[in-house]
């Protein structure tokens, strides 16, 4: 068993504690797989946790997302699922605080450890004489490790870009003076790519390349691996930046003394932040960039509707074939994802899934970040619900959308929690807001309608959605753990609550929409949301009982908008069914 082969390497090495995160140097959502060393070590895949290995112990600390996918994939490895967020549940920094003892040692490798995480880590344990020692006891146990990705690096056309490079590197400095810092070490990998307007293919679904970048006042610096380079690349980068090595880095950094530096302790590396000289004064926040690409120029916000619409035609073509083909036949989740693909790749500008296609099947939908795979799916039926969550990288945007699809029969406990489900999603769709007014604020307007009926989800409503990069991106979250962003025209979110029953069905419904002006008066300035994901909500599943007249006049005009959007790019026997799902509906 490989976690007793890292037993021995910790007695070996002296290693109390050792800490496996799911992190890059980057600090990255999703992972190329050669950083992928938690789920080497716990089996579990989900995007987000937490390993702790101890002599007798070993935890997996992950959210509400994966409670259930995590029970399974941990089964018979020797580790123990510990609940995030759950009553009586101990951090895993808590936790090693309770048990460590004096002199005893944490071992964790620096270069996949936040700075923030380590202060944190620190902090508790400053009470005991405990080291915390920077080591790889992994990289001899993963024996057939994948490569780090070579793909060659791509410029991100003006065209769908918006700005240039000197564009956004004035902006960057005019915001660096603000915060009167001399320079600012990024190293998130949306942020580099957004900033350089370059693309890669590093991440799966992520259109990014594995660098860092450094802007000084009057100079800026890439740190690449240059065999990912071509010269039309080299070119366009350097009329504002010096192209360095990717380790490089590390030594770079310690050239500088007496500087203010500006930094993202969330995303650097403690590795990194060790290099810089105690002389610098360090000015911590979140990257200066990501406020930046998180309000979408006028270009980007034009395209993203444009390829909203053109996305929204193959998630309806989908739609239409699985309700007809599942009345012939059984149809496999796989196959289901791969036939939504195959709609999508016929569009202009695509070039990739944004994520990986989550088509669960009854009870497996109520996993809400559930993957089916060749050894483990369900068989599709004319009954019940598939949830399908997906979307798309476009040259021109990123999209990224739910429907619940109603196959065939459906009971009462099904048809309530849809409607509910539907109910929270119109609440936030239609709401209206003073400027000013932040994103975690916003969370309940869409919990309400379920927290009436004592329903919840364990996940957040809204996340930002990057334009032809990340499919979750800062620095605004419309969640209950959203750090108090104010929301600004020009921000893009998805607005996705769910109902989730073990064993049962998860229902989730999912647009994408953007902050817009709405009016100014003498109580202020209000914003609201315009929509810009289009497809049609599953008429079946409703019980308008539940809904208000508000509700259904709501639903029936974003109906209307679906059918004026789509109905032109379908043929004639699609376009009839749309035309009929997205008919007016009322008590």
């Amino acid at each position: 068993m490989i976690l007793d082969k890292l037993r021995e390497k910790m007695k070996d090495e002296n290693i109390d504690y050792y800490i496996i995160p799911t992190l890059d140097p980057h600090g990255s959502e999703y992972l190329p797989d050669y950083y992928r060393e938690r789920a080497f070590i716990t089996g579990f895949t989900g995007s987000a946790g937490t390993a702790v290995v101890s002599k007798d112990k070993a935890y997996l600390w992950t959210d509400g997302r994966y409670f259930i996918q995590a029970q399974r994939q941990i089964e018979n490895t020797g580790f123990e699922l510990m609940k995030m967020g759950e009553e009586g549940v101990l951090t895993y920094t808590e936790w090693i605080k309770e048990n460590i003892k004096d002199n005893e040692v944490v071992g964790l490798n620096a270069k996949y450890y936040l700075q923030n995480s380590y202060d944190s880590l620190e902090s508790a344990l400053k009470d005991k004489s405990i080291e915390i020692k920077d080591i790889d006891l992994i990289k001899d146990l993963w024996t057939n490790r994948p490569n780090l990705p070579k793909d060659k690096i791509f410029i991100h056309d003006i065209k769908f870009a918006g700005k240039s490079i000197e564009e956004k590197i004035s902006e960057l400095r005019n915001s660096m003076r603000e915060k009167n810092a001399d320079l600012t070490i990024i190293t998130s990998l949306d942020d580099i790519a957004w900033l350089f307007n370059i693309r890669c293919n590093d991440i799966e679904n992520t259109p990014v390349a594995i660098s860092y970048a450094i802007v000084e006042r009057d100079k800026a610096y890439f740190f690449v691996d240059k065999d990912k380079l071509t010269d039309e690349v080299v070119k366009h980068l350097n009329q504002e930046a010096e192209i360095f090595e990717y380790d490089e880095i590390f030594d770079f950094v310690k050239n500088y003394n007496n500087k203010n530096i500006y930094v993202d302790k969330n995303r650097i590396n403690n590795k990194l932040y060790s290099n810089l000289n105690s002389s610098n004064n360090i000015i911590s926040g979140r990257n200066l960039t990501e406020f930046l690409k998180g309000i979408k120029n006028d270009i980007e916000l034009t395209n993203q509707r444009k390829t909203s619409i053109r996305d929204g035609i193959a998630v309806t073509k989908f739609i239409y074939w699985l309700k007809n083909e599942v009345k012939k036949r059984e149809i496999s989740e796989i196959e289901a994802s791969e036939k939504l693909r195959s709609f999508r790749e016929a569009l202009e500008n695509f070039v990739d899934d944004s994520f990986g296609t989550i088509a669960a099947y009854k009870e497996n939908a109520a996993m809400a970040h559930y993957t089916a795979t060749e050894d483990n799916y369900s068989m599709i039926k004319d009954k019940g619900f598939l949830l399908v969550d997906s979307g798309a990288q476009y040259l021109d945007g990123t999209t990224d959308i739910t429907r619940t699809i109603a196959l065939g029969e459906l009971n009462s406990e099904e048809i309530r929690d849809f409607t509910l489900v539907l109910k929270s999603h119109l609440a936030l769709m239609s709401a209206k807001f003073l400027k000013g007014t932040t994103d975690r604020s916003l969370d309940i307007i869409s919990r309400y309608p379920l927290w009436k009926e004592n329903e919840d989800y364990k996940h957040g409503t809204g996340h930002g959605v990057g334009y032809f990069l990340n499919v979750h991106e800062g620095p605004h979250s419309i969640s209950q753990r959203g750090e108090g962003i104010p929301m600004e025209v020009g921000m893009v979110v998805s607005n996705e609550p769910g109902i989730y029953k073990e064993g049962k069905h998860g229902i989730r419904t999912e647009n994408i929409i953007e902050v817009v002006k709405d009016i100014k008066n003498a109580n202020g300035e209000f914003y609201k949301f315009n929509t810009i994901s289009f497809a049609p909500i599953d008429i079946d599943a409703i019980d308008v009982n539940i809904l208000s007249e508000e509700e259904i006049n709501e639903l029936n005009e974003y109906h209307e908008a679906v059918y004026n959007n789509l109905s032109n790019y379908l043929q004639d026997n699609e376009k009839n069914w749309l035309r009929e799902v997205t008919k007016k509906i009322k008590r």
